[in-house]
């Protein structure tokens, strides 16, 4: 009799066992034993088993699963691109509000501009600054332009990140450019710091249909591979105060002489409208040279971390502005340039 009551009560017999929990997806951020491709450690698809560690994900992530190929396309290449990942109507609305920043002449918006010195760039205010000198980089649009959240949290873009992360997102540096940004073939790893250095993929998003000689992005395809290049021994990122200026110029020089010997393709993006391209932190890109000055080559930039990795500049803020903002469910942003909102 109890057992008839039990039953109709949970739908089982009291004496059979409860079932087993169903896995989780596999989350291996933690893993001590992991082993990586460079001795800065990475996410998981920098680990040397990447391969297996994919194959015990897809039997456990629908996410992953559905992502197989862009995952893969993203280990072996450095990069991955979502075309269609912005509707046009998205892109137009934060244009729009952008320029009524730059009308109002008192944004609180900032901008780093190229200047001549050890640390080549200088942070102005908007209204003081030429946005079509290539090098100019509007600063963390999404702290005061709200068009820009759903743009940088797009759904194809989440959810890659997710996958590669682990974990939820981070945006923690945002680059907006109106020109062509001409800048050396680099990594990121050497200017965008993390507490995890390999902790870090970008976003590059085109604003526009990008032309030929416009000064488009151009990358190492599988560069994100190369050796290290370490800095005073021991570091991943540049400092100008520490690091001789040649260990920065051998630096740029190594991306060029490394990825030839490799055999490695230079390829020059040229993506539409709304078109994504996601690289890897080590990634070795940069911006051809303007072959049409009539031409714009307009685009977002934003740097991601997983949530529980923190970029370098919290420490040094004051610690009543060290949070990061939750702007949509699991994605975060921080600036180091603004108050927080």
């Amino acid at each position: 009799m109890l057992n008839t009551l039990f039953n109709k009560l949970f739908g089982q017999s009291a004496a059979s066992k409860p079932a087993a929990p169903a896995a989780g997806p596999l989350l291996t951020r933690n893993d001590p034993n992991a082993k990586f491709h460079s001795r800065f450690g990475g996410l998981w698809v920098d680990r040397l088993d990447a391969e297996q560690v994919l194959a015990e994900k897809l039997k456990t992530d629908p996410d992953v699963a559905e992502q197989e190929a862009l995952i893969r396309a993203f280990m072996q290449n450095g990069f991955v691109i979502l075309p269609g990942a912005v509707s046009h109507e998205q892109i137009d609305r934060y244009r729009a509000e952008l320029q009524a920043q730059i009308d109002s002449g008192n944004s609180p918006i900032k901008v780093s501009v190229p200047v001549v010195g050890p640390q080549d760039k200088d942070v102005i205010p908007l209204h003081e600054a030429d946005i079509l000198t290539p090098l100019s980089k509007i600063l963390d649009t999404y702290q005061y332009i709200d068009s820009a959240i759903p743009m940088i949290f797009n759904d194809k873009v989440t959810r890659f990140l997710r996958a590669v992360f682990e974990d939820d997102i981070w945006a923690f540096q945002g680059l907006h450019f109106e020109r062509g940004s001409t800048q050396a073939v680099h990594q990121d790893t050497a200017y965008v710091v993390s507490e995890n250095p390999l902790h870090v993929c970008a976003s590059w998003m085109a604003l526009e249909d990008v032309q030929p000689g416009s000064g488009e992005l151009m990358y190492y395809v599988g560069s994100h591979r190369n050796p290290d290049w370490v800095y005073s021994e021991k570091y991943k990122h540049y400092n100008h105060e520490r690091d001789a200026h040649e260990q920065h110029m051998g630096h740029l020089e190594y991306l060029h002489k490394v990825s030839q010997e490799r055999g490695l393709p230079l390829e020059h993006f040229l993506p539409k409208k709304g078109d994504v391209l996601i690289w890897s932190a080590d990634l070795a890109h940069g911006g051809s040279q303007i072959v049409d000055p009539s031409l714009t080559r307009r685009s977002l930039v934003t740097h991601f971390s997983p949530a529980s990795s923190e970029p370098y500049y919290m420490r040094f803020k004051n610690p009543q502005e060290r949070q990061k903002r939750e702007v949509v469910p699991g994605g975060f942003t921080s600036t180091l340039y603004y108050p927080n909102r």
